[in-house]
């Protein structure tokens, strides 16, 4: 998954390692182009493990603010948004860990819509996203970078920090799972 080169104010672009260099050396702007470069699929991981727009939203942010704080780190010896993914997922997952139920008197979340689904496709995409949040943690999250980021094995093992066997293994069980459940959905659908 390479990312596009930014375009500067005269019409050059400005490559990712260039970016980092830039950003490490206290460049804001700089920092402020990888932000602009990753921020939706940032958020589409976290949403996908965590299902709370606003949340997601929040946890987002704060993915960018620890790689700012945490930039040095970054050794490039895996890609940038590799390093950034696994903030990105340990960040929900800890966030999924913290959640406190809110009390009975809070209004309900409304959930933003879609991203431009057709009027046929809204039931089922509201069905897989339920149906997304019924497994664990370790299989939504090889379901979303895979099926959804589209990231290959090779860049899940590394930000997931597991062997391939065992991406392409949790990945099997985990369709097989969404497989159950969504079979589970349409018997009860057509039982009514």
């Amino acid at each position: 998954m390479a990312a596009s080169p930014n375009p500067t104010s005269d019409g050059k672009t400005v490559q990712e390692p260039e970016l980092i260099r830039r950003s490490k050396g206290g460049s804001r702007e700089a920092f402020g182009q990888l932000v602009a470069r990753y921020q939706v699929p940032v958020y589409r991981v976290v949403r996908g493990i965590l299902g709370s727009p606003s949340e997601s939203e929040d946890v987002a942010q704060e993915v960018f603010l620890k790689a700012y704080a945490n930039l040095a780190k970054f050794r490039g010896e895996s890609g940038f948004f590799t390093w950034l993914y696994r903030i990105a997922v340990n960040e929900a997952l800890r966030a999924r860990k913290r959640r406190t139920f809110a009390n009975a008197d809070a209004l309900p979340e409304v959930e933003a819509p879609p991203p431009v689904p057709s009027e046929e496709d809204a039931p089922t995409l509201a069905t897989l996203e339920k149906l997304l949040r019924k497994l664990s943690d370790e299989f939504r999250s090889i379901v979303v970078l895979r099926d959804i980021e589209g990231l290959t094995y090779s860049e899940i093992a590394e930000t997931l920090e597991i062997p391939i066997g065992t991406v392409e293994s949790r990945l099997f069980r985990a369709r097989q799972e969404l497989r159950t459940l969504w079979r589970k959905s349409k018997e009860a659908k057509n039982a009514l």
